[in-house]
């Protein structure tokens, strides 16, 4: 590669959105240089880091140099503003660049920070396991996903000092805390809030004199806006000249305007309004901003519809030939009625020694989408599809995700295989993958499944073969159920509302999600194939993203367990796995239930991807990925690729036994994906929580917009939390919480009682306690701040 395509590559890569600082020796294998070349290499990084084009961080990792967005837009080609000539117009005087800086001090730890929703934060590790705690008051002028250079501290015991709920002091067993010295690279460039004009802020008069009123305003703050996400600021400041035309109340988008100061500790930047959305509350304004706040691309480039067209409909026969075509055991899918897609399709095989052979199979995306093509590189950037109430944002184009890689009913397929057989105690005893073709039989909805089998009415399931392999499926998969749950797997699903839709899109109702045996048995069947290909690339060393849960913190259990005991279930120390298995269990029998279950989740951490294999605490599996849905997770389509790098030409499948890794060139190919894959760990996890974030967000929004039209309606509720100025009450017919003010409680003066966490009257002695049931109704519902305010009826 000549020195200046060298230069342009190394800029691409670092302005990448899912580049990760790494060393010299990751960027040299992911930019596929040669070993009698890496020392020109290396000089060519330190000729670009002095001209500070580039910068050394800590650890002699590398990447852009502070103030490098100029860089990272004319250097990613595929960023949907680097062809804006106007993308560049917010670097005015006020957002000067900072002046580049060869590296961080080598005393700190540069990484994603995590900002929970009382303002403390965690720096982020990869591997996970050694999550950085950082306290309030040292998160400075970072936001969530910010890119951030962390100081070390270590907290020491004080006399009489207060040992408070995230307190991480001790003497000498005290843990490293850390405080946010710089920000690196601020996370997202948009940000979403409420605008709110100052009452002091009047009208320019319509005059001679309006420029010199204008230039009097300048400098001024004449609002501000509430941002609609936790971790950024409670409110940031905007100055008349970066107003545009917002009124108040109106759903904007933001920019942070920048000094060259602005990010240093506890520096709050103001805001600029780039986009205004409507008024706040419209269903219009507020659906969009959500969208935009979580980044939710609405349509794919022109380059990935076209590439995605011009697939041709039929199998070439060649790739026919080095795949084995499935057409016996039977093999259908099982799904949601309303799916749009089919990721897998299962069969099973019984046997007379009393054994199983389970056959899962999974649309083969990787054959179609090829590594950095125009359609990969819209579904790198989404990572996930989003679901929303009536609409879906697929993480691929229609053709794609509708069509040639979903698993239809009678349609010629292109999949891979897992085939697993399990001995008498459910134990895996071989497995094997494989390159296949399928025909699905059927497309069968849960609900069909549990009818046909419920009611012993074998034409509800097509036919009398598949109505035979699922009694099988559903006596195989409960032995596989019970296996997990007697081996210490928790069941954290939490029972959800599904939105009743007419014929506007507009919501008419809700009722709860069922979740029955045969979403179970699909369930069961996916864990196992999941399982069963991350002990694959274990034992045969490809690298791959595993899904992992790290184990949560005790201070986090210790506060599940107060909470709990309210409710009349007791746990004592040490917390482990059986013990928050029996919560479960006695929650699940409860009306509590579901505020029981989800204070254990937020207990818990949130699960996330790796380049290493780290047990999954909730489903106690030591080795675990995601490999069944590359239709719509970008994981599961890097698993898929890890894979086909080990299929020789003409071969249908892998080898059963295991195959280390070879040296040379394919050490080297080895290598530079397992750099892109630890790159990409971070950016799935991001997007994945970003994804279910917005998919809430519209669902609680849509359900408040509902329950606004129906306000005289009463509802049951839960009383979740009870506070000084009153109660948390969650409605149990759709799950949305409310607030019961103590100062709109008329009927009596009404005492805090913190210790038993009840307000109770004075004069009649009526109380409230933590976990009472109560009948409600709406009083005010404020869709801007989404607030909604109750009253017990």
């Amino acid at each position: 590669m000549k020195r200046e395509a060298l230069k342009n590559a190394v800029l691409q890569l670092l302005a990448s959105p899912s580049y990760m600082p790494m060393r010299k020796r990751g960027l040299a294998r992911q930019l596929g240089i040669d070993d009698e070349d890496y020392l020109a290499f290396k000089e060519l990084l330190s000729e670009m880091a002095g001209d500070g084009t580039i910068s050394e961080l800590k650890k002699g990792k590398w990447g852009l140099p502070l103030g490098g967005e100029k860089l990272r837009r004319a250097h990613a080609p595929h960023d949907e503003h680097a062809s804006d000539p106007s993308a560049d117009s917010n670097t005015t005087e006020e957002s000067p660049a900072k002046p580049a800086e060869k590296s961080l001090p080598k005393n700190v730890r540069v990484g994603r920070i995590d900002v929970k929703r009382g303002g403390m934060a965690y720096l982020l590790s990869d591997p996970p396991g050694n999550d950085l705690f950082i306290a309030q008051e040292d998160v400075g002028a970072a936001l969530n996903g910010d890119l951030v250079a962390v100081e070390l501290k270590r907290n020491f015991d004080r006399p009489g000092k207060r040992q408070g709920k995230f307190f991480r002091g001790g003497g000498s067993g005290s843990r490293p805390t850390g405080r946010v010295v710089r920000i690196v690279e601020r996370a997202n460039p948009v940000i979403v809030g409420t605008y709110f004009s100052h009452r002091q802020t009047t009208p320019l008069p319509a005059s001679v004199h309006r420029d010199r009123e204008k230039n009097k305003l300048q400098g001024l703050v004449v609002g501000h806006v509430v941002p609609d996400t936790r971790g950024v600021f409670s409110e940031l400041d905007v100055l008349f000249e970066n107003r545009g035309e917002a009124k108040d109340q109106d759903k904007v988008a933001i920019e942070l305007v920048e000094t060259a100061d602005s990010r240093a500790i506890n520096q709050r930047p103001t805001a600029r309004v780039t986009r205004i959305y409507g008024k706040a509350g419209e269903a219009d304004a507020d659906i969009a901003a959500i969208l935009e706040n979580f980044h939710v691309k609405l349509e794919f480039s022109e380059e990935a519809l076209a590439e995605a067209e011009a697939i041709p409909d039929d199998i070439p026969e060649e790739e026919l030939a080095q795949r084995v075509f499935y057409e016996h055991p039977v093999t259908f899918t099982i799904d949601p009625e309303d799916a749009k897609d089919h990721d897998d399709a299962v069969a099973l095989r019984t046997h007379p020694d009393g054994t199983y052979t389970l056959l899962v199979h999974i649309a083969d995306v990787s054959y179609y989408v090829k590594e950095d093509s125009p359609i990969d590189r819209e579904a790198r950037e989404r990572a996930t599809s989003v679901y929303l109430p009536g609409k879906v944002y697929p993480m691929l184009p229609p053709k794609l995700s509708n069509n040639m890689c979903s698993l239809k009913e009678g349609k010629l397929r292109l999949t891979k295989t897992i085939s697993m057989t399990y001995g008498k105690n459910m134990t895996v005893i071989k497995r094997k993958v494989e390159r296949s073709a399928i025909r699905s039989a059927a497309f069968l909805t849960y609900d069909q499944v549990r009818d046909a089998l419920d009611n012993n009415q074998p034409e509800l399931a097509r036919t009398p073969e598949i109505f035979q392999a699922l009694t099988e499926m559903r006596e195989f998969s409960a032995k596989l159920r019970k296996k997990r749950f007697d081996s210490g797997s928790l069941n954290l699903d939490l029972p959800e509302t599904k939105l009743l839709l007419d014929e506007k899109n507009e919501v008419k109702g809700w009722t709860l999600r069922e979740h029955h045996w045969a979403h179970e048995l699909i369930e069961e069947m996916m864990l196992a194939a999941n399982r069963a290909v991350a002990e694959h690339l274990l034992e045969n060393e490809i690298p791959g993203l595993f899904r992992v849960h790290e184990e949560p913190k005790p201070e986090a259990l210790e506060k599940f367990a107060e909470f709990v005991r309210e409710f009349g279930i007791s746990l004592r120390p040490p917390y482990d796995r059986l013990k928050l298995k029996y919560a479960i269990d006695r929650a699940s029998t409860m009306e509590a239930g579901h505020t029981i279950h989800l204070a254990l989740l937020t207990s818990l951490k949130q699960a996330k991807y790796s380049v290493d294999c780290l047990p999954h605490f909730a489903l106690n599996f030591s080795k675990y990925l995601h490999f069944t849905s590359p239709i719509r997770r970008y994981p599961d389509l890097l698993v898929h690729r890890a894979l086909d790098e080990r299929f020789k030409p003409g071969e249908s499948a892998l080898p059963e036994t295991p195959q280390r890794r070879e040296g040379g060139d394919k050490a080297r190919t080895h290598f530079k994906r397992l750099d892109l894959m630890r790159a990409l760990a971070d950016h799935c996890s991001r997007r994945e929580r970003e994804a279910a974030g917005a998919e809430n967000e519209v669902v609680k929004f849509r359900q408040m917009q509902f329950l606004r039209r129906n306000m005289r309606e009463s509802h049951p509720g839960i009383i979740t939390r009870v506070r000084d100025f009153g109660l948390t009450i969650e409605l149990q017919d759709c799950y949305v919480e409310g607030l019961v003010r103590k100062e709109d409680m008329q009927d009596d003066w009404y005492e805090y009682i913190e210790e038993r966490h009840l307000i109770q009257g004075r004069k009649r002695g009526r109380s409230f306690q933590l976990g009472d049931k109560v009948e409600v109704r709406v009083k005010e519902i404020d869709l801007a701040r989404k607030h909604v305010n109750l009253e017990i009826v």
